[in-house]
């Protein structure tokens, strides 16, 4: 068998990840140990004999298929034994050389149009049949149907998918009502038939449609819509357009993404504004639109997120996101279930934003995803905004099919673009509790051996943060040593500046001190979780609340807007013991630094404020 039957080639970048062993039974993995340790031959007499059964099966076996130990379908075998829906897109498979991938093991979400939606394709394009399309358009086909990672309907939110097609390009999902039933659509036109099929080798959906790959860019969409003339007007005059007209290529493997934020004509209606001239006239103040200094040539570039790919529930991630005005940020606030730019507190007084069109948005180009928004917004001069920062956040964890809040993973040197450690050890993203009830933001957390002789030091791309300043702590789960086992301390190091704390992550926090005294000693309780902490009962003892700590590093002055880099530096460990780092709070220096607290289960943020009192039961 070929290579290139063996699987798509995605022309996409992967990244080498090593899964945590799991095991159904503890039990028989101690009694397989104590086997081998009884035995010296058992090991050597187990090689030689898988190796024998791997070149016996090599040998005789067909190439299209992959030896299996059990009897479930593979994807492939379903397609091809229920012909009566899905027959064409098996000779998709075929004669697009890709059917052997979806006949052996993997982990695969693939949407498989039904015959029907294949003969309303051939019409739209005008086709008589599969032989009119070539075998790369084929194997295209396949590569947006398939996703590599196994995901179940109910891990579909409003928005894209949680990973990427082997095209490359994500498809979204959206939920719609019709007659009180609930239906989910993929790409805004594509209704899912069936869904949730689970097969050997991933999930089976069903769709109504097939599911063209987008391939004109940003500037040709929103340059054919008569509804965007007058922004994409301003985009020509600005020579934004040109901007977003650079294509991505198939198999590029640094791909220059953008993400648009569109205004549409009713928007600038409401504003009295009918015309580009309308437009300039309120916006440009040196008659030149294509100079950088021109102010509607920084109205523009405000609408625009330069190599970045954010949909609406990215844009949701995080607090704020640079725009291609320079140091300028917009943004982002969920209100009463409106995602809105610009909705700030300021003075003690919230100042309004401007709703972004949940149903008009999220529209996929060649080179990126535009939004459309309700009303237009220009450039809003920024002041200093709280960012609680969940480190796990990684693009390339998110990126790994089937870990990100799901497996934990070990994490070698030059894997992640924004956290890099020194060669020789690796560290590990981890899922799940550490001896206690109590979570985990997002149930998860970075583990490191911080220390000299292992990790010695370990350095983080922070989030955006805007000029001003800042207190920094560090959201770690602590333990109070016991027999002199004692955990990281450690130096922080905000853009090559020691802060003036050292952290030690030996600190516990107990209920019988008060939030306002803790604070004084630089220490927080940092998160928050509903299931427990809303009820009358918080901060019991032994429900492991008080091992999640906030820890003042120091104050920081940040001079410029934008990323800026976060350092720790080991000074001491017992050996095997870890750092368990959950979050970074950069808080501005004026604002409460206790309250809100991060909520563990979606890490938006709890007030105090209608809260029960803080007690405990007699």
């Amino acid at each position: 068998m070929k290579e290139s039957e063996k699987h798509i080639i995605s022309g996409r970048r992967t990244s080498k990840v090593t899964y945590a062993p799991r095991y159904a039974d503890s039990s028989i993995q101690t009694k397989n140990n104590r086997i081998m340790k009884i035995n010296p031959f058992f090991r050597i007499g187990i090689i030689g004999l898988l190796t024998a059964v791997i070149f016996s099966v090599s040998s005789c076996q067909p190439e299209e298929y992959t030896e299996r130990t059990n009897y479930e379908q593979l994807i492939g075998e379903y397609l091809q034994e229920n012909p009566d829906q899905f027959s064409t897109f098996y000779e998709v498979l075929q004669k697009s050389e890709t059917v052997a991938f979806l006949k052996a093991y993997g982990t695969y979400t693939l949407f498989a149009p039904t015959n029907e939606a294949f003969e309303a394709y051939f019409e739209s394009k005008e086709k008589t049949g599969l032989n009119d399309f070539t075998t790369e358009e084929l194997k295209d086909l396949v590569r947006y149907h398939t996703i590599q990672d196994t995901i179940a309907s109910t891990l579909f939110i409003d928005g894209k998918l949680q990973t990427p097609t082997m095209y490359g390009q994500y498809l979204t999902s959206k939920v719609q009502y019709v007659d009180n039933e609930a239906t989910i659509v993929l790409n805004k036109y594509s209704n899912i038939e069936m869904k949730d099929k689970r097969l050997l080798n991933g999930i089976l959906f069903s769709v109504e449609d097939v599911l063209d790959p987008v391939t004109k860019t940003t500037s040709e969409l929103i340059g054919e819509n008569p509804d965007y003339s007058i922004f994409y007007e301003a985009l020509v005059n600005t020579g934004f357009a040109d901007t977003l007209d650079l294509a991505v290529e198939k198999g590029d493997e640094d791909p220059r993404w953008f993400t648009t934020i569109v205004i549409p004509n009713s928007a600038y209606a409401k504003d009295e504004i009918n015309s580009y001239d309308e437009l300039a006239a309120k916006y440009s103040n040196t008659g030149n639109p294509k100079n950088p200094e021109d102010s509607l040539f920084l109205y523009v570039a405000y609408h625009i997120l330069d190599e970045q790919l954010k949909f609406v529930s990215d844009l949701q991630e995080q607090a704020a996101h640079l725009t291609m005005a320079p140091l300028e940020v917009i943004t982002i606030k969920t209100v009463d279930a409106k995602v809105k730019i610009n909705e700030d507190y300021f003075n003690g007084a919230i100042e309004e934003g401007y709703a972004i069109n949940l149903d008009a948005s999220d529209n996929t180009s060649n080179n990126g995803v535009y939004h459309v928004m309700d009303n237009d917004f220009n450039i809003k001069v920024r002041t200093p905004f709280p960012v609680y920062w969940d480190v796990t956040d990684q693009l390339e964890i998110r990126k790994m099919p089937g870990i990100y809040g799901k497996q934990s993973v070990e994490l070698e040197p030059g894997q992640l673009e924004e956290i890099v450690w020194p060669e020789g050890n690796n560290i590990w993203y981890k899922v799940g509790t550490v001896n206690s009830p109590y979570p985990f933001v997002l149930g998860d957390f970075l583990e490191v051996y911080l220390r000299p002789e292992v990790v010695p030091w370990i350095e983080f791309t922070t989030p955006i943060l805007v000029k001003g300043e800042y207190k920094v702590w560090t959201c770690t789960r602590n333990v109070y040593p016991s027999s002199g086992r004692r955990n990281p301390i450690f130096f922080v190091y905000f853009d090559d500046e020691v802060l003036p704390v050292i952290i030690d992550t030996n600190i516990t926090l107990n209920r019988d001190v008060s939030e306002e005294e803790y604070e004084l000693q630089g220490l927080k309780w940092y998160s928050f979780w509903p299931l427990r902490d809303s009820t009358a009962y918080r901060y019991v003892d032994g429900d492991g609340s008080g091992r999640f700590t906030g820890q003042l590093a120091g104050t920081i002055k940040v001079e410029t807007t934008g990323q800026h880099k976060i350092k720790f530096v080991g000074i001491s460990a017992y050996a095997g013991q870890v750092l368990r780092l959950d979050q970074i709070h950069f808080i501005p220096t004026d604002m409460d630094q206790i309250w809100p607290r991060s909520n563990v289960d979606d890490n938006s943020r709890i007030e105090k404020e209608g809260l029960p009192p803080m007690t405990v039961p007699e």
